[in-house]
C-alpha cells in the first residue's frame, strides 16, 4: 500500500470522526431567573442580574448531584464558556453546546435544573422526563420515581418559562406535591407557580374515589396535596395565556384507612396578584394576567377549587396598591367538575371577566359553606349549561349555587341548580342599581333571595311557586317566564306543601311582565296572569292601537272574570265597539255606537 493512499485514507477517516463529533454535538439555550408567584402579590418571573455575571450557569453532567463538571462544551450564539461557566449573550441568554442528551445547570443563586437541548420535539414535553435522573458507570441515564413531585414540576415549568411557553404532558399518574417524601410535610413548601404560555394536559380527568379499595380509587392523571392550607398551582401577576386541562385535582383528601382530613385553605388553582402603587408617585402598575383556560379538569376535596384574590386581602393600605382591583381577566372554566369542596370557585377582585360553561358542582352544605360560585367582587361573569346541587334534601342537601356580593353583570343561560338552599343570593351591601342579573332559559327550583337594588332580566326561565323573594328596590322584568308545571301533572305548591293559584315573583319591583293563560280546575288550578308594566309607558311617534272587535257582551264577562281571566279591576280602559256613549256603559249597535269604556267604582262608563 503506497504512503498516500495511507494518508488519504487517514484523513478520510479523521475528517469523518470530525463531521460525527460536531453532529453529535446538542444546543442548549436559556435564561437565568427565578420563578414563585409568592404571597406578595409581585410579578413571578426575576431574572438574575449581569452585572458581576449573576446570571452566567455552571453545567454538570446530569446524575452527578453537581459533583461532575460538564466536559466538552463550547458556547453558542455570542455566550462565552471559560472558567468552568457559561456566561450569557448581548441579550442575557446562555447558549452552550454539548454532546450530551442532557445536563444540569445551576444558577449563581444556588437553584439546579435538568436541562434538555432544542430538536424538532421543543415545545412538546413530558412531566417525567424531568425526574431525578442518576448517571450509571456507563454512561447511561436512569430515572427515578419520587415520592413527591414538586421539584418533577417545577423543573419542567422553569424550562417551560425560559422558552416563552409550551406544552407539559402528566402521563397516568398520582403525583402527590408538597411533602418532603410523599408524607411528610414540606415546610417550605410554596404553591407550584404556572407561568405565561404553559398548556399543562393529562391523561383524563375522570373523579377517583380516594376513600375506596376499588378500581376507580385512582383517576388517569391525579394531582393531589396531603395537607391543609397548601394550594397546588399558584397564578401571579403578569401571566398570560395558560391552560389546564384532561386531569384531577385533588385536595387532602383521605385515603382508603384514614381518618377524613383537614382541607382548610386548600386550593386547587390559587390567582393571587395586585395592582401596585407608588407610594411615592402615585404611579401604578396592574400587573395584568389574562386568559386562562380550565378545561376538563375535576377538582375535589379543596377549601376552594379556585381561588382569586388580591395580595393583603384584609390589610390592604390604599397608597400602596389599588384595593380589590387586581387585573385578573378573560377566565373560561369548560367541562369542569367541582365536587365535595367547600366552595367550588371564589372570586374576590373587581377587575375580572369569567365564562363557566358545560360545568357540574356537586356540594353539600355540611361542608360548609357548601357553595358552588362565591363571588364576593367580580366584573361580570357568563355561566351557561352549567348546574350545582347537593344529593338529596336532607342531611346531604347543598348550600348555595350562586353566592354573590357584588358583580357588574351576570348572565346565566340553560343552567339550573337542585337539592340545595339556595340557587342564588345577592348581598345587600353590594347590590347596586347598576348591577345586572340577567337569567336565560334556565331551572331554578330551590330560592332565589334577591337583596338590595339590583335588576332582574329573566327570560324563559321556570321557576317554582315561590322560588324568588326580593327586596322593594330590585327591578324585575321578565318575559316568557314559567311558575310551576303544567298543572294537568303537577299540582302547583308552595314548599310548606300549600296549593297556590297565583305563583309569582314575591317582592320587588316590576317593571315588566308577560302574562300567562289560565289552566287547571279545582284545586291545580292556576289563575291567568295580565301582561303587567309596572311604571311609566312612553309612546314616541306612534298611536295605541286598541282592539276594534271588543263588544259589551266581552266587556262584561270581564267584570265577572267569566273566561278565565282575573276580574277587572278599577282603572281599567278599552274600546267598546257596540257601546253607547254617556253615562254607565250600555248595549248599543256596532256601526252607530261605539265607545271607550273606563271601569270606575266597579261599573263601566263610557261617557
Amino acid at each position: 500500500m503506497s504512503i498516500s493512499f495511507k494518508f488519504a485514507s487517514t484523513f478520510t477517516l479523521l475528517f469523518i470522526l470530525c463531521v460525527g463529533l460536531a453532529a453529535a454535538q446538542n444546543k442548549f439555550e436559556g435564561y437565568s431567573f427565578t420563578l414563585e408567584a409568592d404571597i406578595r402579590g409581585t410579578c413571578p418571573i426575576t431574572y438574575l442580574p449581569s452585572t458581576g455575571a449573576k446570571n452566567a450557569i455552571e453545567v454538570y453532567i446530569a446524575g452527578t448531584d453537581l459533583r461532575q463538571k460538564a466536559p466538552n462544551i463550547s458556547p453558542c450564539d455570542g455566550s462565552d464558556v471559560r472558567d468552568g461557566k457559561t456566561y450569557t449573550n448581548g441579550i442575557g441568554r446562555w447558549c452552550f453546546q454539548g454532546p450530551e442528551p442532557m445536563y444540569e445547570v445551576k444558577l449563581t443563586n444556588g437553584a439546579s435544573y435538568l436541562w434538555y437541548p432544542t430538536t424538532e420535539n421543543t415545545g412538546f414535553y413530558n412531566l417525567k422526563d424531568f425526574r431525578p435522573v442518576t448517571r450509571t458507570q456507563l454512561g447511561k441515564y436512569e430515572f427515578q420515581e419520587p415520592k413527591d413531585y414538586t421539584s418533577t414540576f417545577r423543573n419542567a415549568i422553569q424550562y417551560i418559562s425560559s422558552r416563552q411557553g409550551g406544552t407539559l404532558r402528566v402521563p397516568d399518574g398520582d403525583y402527590i406535591v408538597g411533602t418532603l417524601d410523599g408524607v411528610r410535610r414540606d415546610p417550605n413548601y410554596q404553591a407550584i407557580t404556572l407561568t405565561s404560555g404553559l398548556n399543562i394536559i393529562g391523561a383524563g380527568s375522570n373523579a377517583s374515589v380516594a376513600n375506596s379499595n376499588l378500581p376507580w380509587r385512582f383517576s388517569p392523571t391525579r394531582i393531589r396535596l396531603r395537607y391543609p392550607n397548601q394550594s397546588i398551582f399558584r397564578i401571579g401577576g403578569c401571566t398570560n395565556q395558560v391552560t389546564v386541562k384532561d386531569l384531577e385535582l385533588m385536595g387532602n383528601s383521605a385515603l382508603m384507612g384514614e381518618a377524613k382530613r383537614d382541607t382548610t385553605g386548600t386550593y386547587g388553582v390559587e390567582a393571587l396578584g395586585k395592582w401596585e402603587k407608588d407610594s411615592r408617585t402615585g404611579r401604578e402598575n396592574p400587573n395584568s394576567s389574562q386568559i386562562f383556560k380550565f378545561e376538563n379538569i375535576t377538582f375535589q376535596d379543596f377549601d376552594k377549587g379556585i381561588y382569586v384574590h388580591n395580595a393583603n386581602d384584609e390589610n390592604c393600605k390604599a397608597n400602596e396598591q389599588v384595593c380589590k382591583s387586581w387585573h385578573f381577566d378573560y377566565i373560561k372554566v369548560d367541562h369542569g367538575l367541582f365536587m365535595n369542596n367547600k366552595t367550588g370557585i371564589w372570586i374576590d377582585t373587581y377587575n375580572t371577566d369569567w365564562t363557566i360553561a358545560n360545568t357540574v358542582f356537586s356540594y353539600i352544605a355540611t361542608n360548609g359553606p357548601g357553595d358552588g360560585i362565591r363571588v364576593k367582587a367580580a366584573g361580570s361573569m357568563l355561566i351557561q349549561q352549567t348546574f350545582g346541587g347537593g344529593y338529596d334534601y336532607a342531611s346531604a342537601i347543598g348550600g348555595t349555587f350562586l353566592n354573590i356580593d357584588t358583580i357588574g353583570a351576570l348572565t346565566v343561560i340553560n343552567s339550573g341548580s337542585e337539592r340545595g338552599k339556595r340557587t342564588l343570593y345577592t348581598n345587600p351591601a353590594g347590590m347596586i342599581t347598576n348591577v345586572n342579573l340577567i337569567m336565560i332559559g334556565s331551572v331554578f327550583g330551590d330560592p332565589i333571595e334577591l337583596h338590595g337594588t339590583p335588576n332582574f332580566i329573566s327570560t324563559g326561565n321556570w321557576f317554582g311557586a315561590d322560588t324568588i323573594k326580593a327586596d322593594p328596590g330590585v327591578s324585575i322584568t321578565s318575559t316568557g317566564d314559567r311558575f310551576c308545571y303544567d298543572s294537568r301533572i303537577f299540582a302547583c305548591k308552595d314548599t310548606s306543601g300549600q296549593f297556590v293559584r297565583r305563583p309569582n315573583f314575591q317582592g320587588g319591583r316590576m317593571m315588566f311582565q308577560t302574562g300567562r293563560l289560565p289552566e287547571g280546575s279545582g284545586d291545580t288550578r292556576i289563575d291567568g296572569k295580565p301582561n303587567r308594566f309596572g311604571y311609566n309607558v312612553e309612546l314616541t311617534d306612534g298611536l295605541f292601537q286598541y282592539d276594534p272587535n271588543v263588544t259589551f257582551n266581552d266587556i262584561q264577562k270581564w267584570a265577572r272574570g267569566a273566561d278565565g281571566r282575573p276580574p277587572v279591576s278599577d282603572g281599567a280602559f278599552v274600546y267598546c265597539k257596540d257601546c253607547r256613549r254617556g253615562g254607565e256603559c250600555s248595549q248599543g249597535r256596532a256601526g252607530s255606537d261605539g265607545a271607550f269604556a273606563k271601569r270606575i267604582n266597579n261599573r263601566w262608563m263610557c261617557d
